[in-house]
């Protein structure tokens, strides 16, 4: 995604992220599906609706070169771990978004050889709202932009494609875009879905049922989520169905900022981007990201 903000009617300025002054980053991105119940004000009622939830989530580690250590690896990492939620209603509209941005650090543990949660590094949460729910729907849907009220903007790529699929999902079937995922009975779905004039792969349908992530990962996506120190899935959004992912695959990307005689450019990639079936909630886990609770 590309970052920019907008002031008036004047063209966005570029706006650099974070993670793109350091010399080296590893980025690492992956969606998700939830079904969730939430609550929204009519007067002075709040009513609860059952809403999809799509996530795209972002762990960017960065690092410098350190001209004390010959094996790059083993230097500290700061990470910035994004998650940008976009929720829709079961008409295909989009209510609401948000986006979290969780910053930690990771230090090199000499004895386990790998790198593991720096817990002196204080944990730093940031959220940032989007704008209304009609004007949100048409800019990400029509112009693949999501906007913030801080006239921040995001350029949508891969993330829009999803979001599209589920609108649709939502708007012409009675299946919810994350009960589609992961329903049981595949071939009655198809059948519906062709009665319907909607394509499988116009909704992101593949064969067999999507694999519902681990309570401990699903834990670490909703503290992703929140902006609480601590998580409390029944308080944040209670899931009916999922998470789950939208994707097997994992997008891996390394980025680099060069040194031209003393000119430091802006952080380009250094080769095309691969997929794996790696998991960032598990890698999460592994470094020591721990959900406490009350």
């Amino acid at each position: 995604m590309g970052t920019s903000i907008s002031l008036g009617n004047y063209e966005p300025d570029e706006v650099p992220e974070p993670w793109e002054e350091y010399q080296f980053r590893d980025l690492s991105r992956a969606y998700y599906t939830q079904s969730i119940n939430m609550a929204f004000k009519s007067g002075d009622i709040n009513l609860v609706h059952c809403i999809t939830a799509l996530t795209s989530l972002e762990l960017n580690k960065c690092f410098t070169d350190s001209a004390k250590n010959i094996d790059i690896d083993k230097v500290p990492r700061k990470c910035y771990l994004s998650a940008l939620t976009i929720y829709m209603d079961n008409k295909g509209k989009i209510v609401n978004g948000e986006k979290v941005l969780t910053e930690f650090k990771l230090i090199y543990d000499y004895s386990e050889k790998r790198h593991l949660l720096d817990t002196s590094y204080k944990i730093k949460k940031e959220k940032e709202a989007c704008i209304d729910a009609k004007e949100l729907h048409k800019n990400i849907l029509e112009n693949k932009t999501v906007t913030f009220r801080s006239g921040k903007i995001y350029v949508l790529k891969k993330f829009h494609e999803y979001i599209k699929q589920a609108s649709l999902c939502n708007r012409r079937t009675d299946v919810n875009y994350t009960n589609l995922k992961v329903a049981e009975n595949r071939d009655e779905l198809n059948k519906t879905l062709n009665l319907l004039g909607i394509t499988s792969s116009a909704v992101g349908f593949i064969p067999g049922k999507a694999p519902v992530i681990a309570d401990t990962a699903m834990k670490i996506l909703g503290m992703a989520l929140s902006v609480e120190p601590r998580f409390s899935l029944a308080e944040y959004t209670y899931p009916i169905k999922g998470p789950v992912y939208l994707d097997e695959t994992t997008t891996i990307q390394e980025f680099k900022r060069k040194n031209n005689n003393g000119y430091i450019s802006s952080q380009q990639g250094e080769q095309q981007p691969r997929f794996e079936k790696k998991d960032i909630l598990k890698e999460l886990e592994d470094y020591g990201l721990k959900i406490t609770t009350k």
